[in-house]
């Protein structure tokens, strides 16, 4: 009875494999995509990110998320793929890196057939020896074989439906960022070109006859040009007031500096497009000059300040400094506060 059941195992497995051996496609391609982007509004962004892959339908097959970064495996179709890069612009995000490779997918048939029929001619010659004394040890043994016949077979038409599953596909492995707001090695530092101009009052702490006015007021073209963001300002200021008979007071101010600003990262990173809160430095050359006096010194200055409003296009912003200058700092050391606009050019 046992032996009957083998032969008919035997003969539905020989069945099973002619349908998989059926099933041969020929080499399958698809395209391997791997992009990295970022952008200032992460989170606006990645909420339109999610409602494009829900709406278009498209197979997640793995992701990771934390506060800076959002990591997808997608597979998608070629049009959906090309659809996306255009939202990518659409949204303003700047990609930092792209690549599409093409692949070629195959299950390694001619090593999975010669197996399975290995297997099969063994079975059969297994089988054809079998007598009705053989022991019970050796029907096991034959069933065992049948089994990893089974196994070799289903892995193999698993190979197929893989190979049909990504053909003509894209796999997008891609990382969604926030913007930085310093360089770092996994992220280039992205140039703007941004020129603008600054209003500002500089208001000595300690204003004293024959050296400092009360207060000088001056403008300065600002050009920024990195995201995140780094600047350059050059102007003048001038005292708002300078007695006739003090020919020692400065009342002339020349300015040069470059400066960095940083967002905090517990403040939204300034994403939002009102009010965004920043800290920075600026490292500058002063040219103090009056009737009869003249002095030259390097500065330093910690500031505060918040951006009113921001777009792609345009950037308004208030800050409050600190300038210590090398020389002379107890009686040129004091306030300054700056309102500045620029554009993209």
């Amino acid at each position: 009875m046992k032996t009957n059941t083998i032969v008919i195992c035997l003969f539905a497995l020989v069945m099973l494999a002619n349908s998989a051996f059926a099933q041969n496609r020929a080499d399958s391609t698809y395209i391997d995509a791997s992009v990295e982007t970022y952008t200032p509004n992460f989170d606006k962004v990645s909420s339109k990110f999610e409602q494009f892959l829900e709406q278009n339908s498209v197979s997640i097959e793995k992701k990771t998320k934390d506060y800076y970064e959002i990591k997808y495996t997608l597979v998608m179709t070629k049009a959906q793929f090309s659809e996306l890069k255009a939202k990518l612009d659409e949204w303003k995000c700047q990609t930092i890196k792209l690549s599409e490779t093409t692949r070629y997918i195959q299950p390694n048939k001619n090593t999975k057939k010669s197996q399975i029929n290995e297997l099969l001619a063994k079975i059969r010659e297994y089988n054809e020896s079998l007598g009705t004394a053989d022991s019970e040890s050796r029907i096991e043994h034959l069933q065992d074989l049948i089994s990893d016949a089974k196994s070799e077979i289903r892995e193999y038409e698993n190979d197929i439906r893989l190979l049909d599953s990504k053909n003509g596909t894209v796999v997008l492995d891609i990382t969604l960022m926030r913007e930085p707001t310093t360089p770092n090695a996994s992220m280039k530092v992205r140039f703007v070109n941004m020129p603008g101009f600054e209003y500002s009052i500089f208001m000595p702490e300690n204003p004293t006859e024959g050296v400092s006015a009360d207060y000088y007021h001056g403008y300065m073209l600002k050009y920024l040009f990195t995201r995140g963001k780094s600047y350059i300002t050059v102007g003048a200021f001038k005292a708002n007031e300078v007695p006739q008979n003090d020919t020692l007071m400065y009342s002339d101010i020349f300015n040069f500096s470059f400066g960095q600003d940083f967002y905090s990262r517990h403040l939204g990173r300034g994403a939002r497009k009102f009010l965004n809160l920043y800290s920075g430095y600026n490292i500058g050359y002063m040219a103090f000059s009056g009737k009869d006096s003249s002095l030259k010194t390097v500065y330093v200055s910690p500031s505060i300040g918040i951006e009113l409003f921001k777009n792609n296009f345009m950037l308004l912003d208030t800050k409050m400094s600190y300038i210590l200058p090398f020389s002379d700092n107890l009686h040129l050391r004091g306030f300054q506060f700056a309102a500045a606009l620029n554009f993209v050019f």
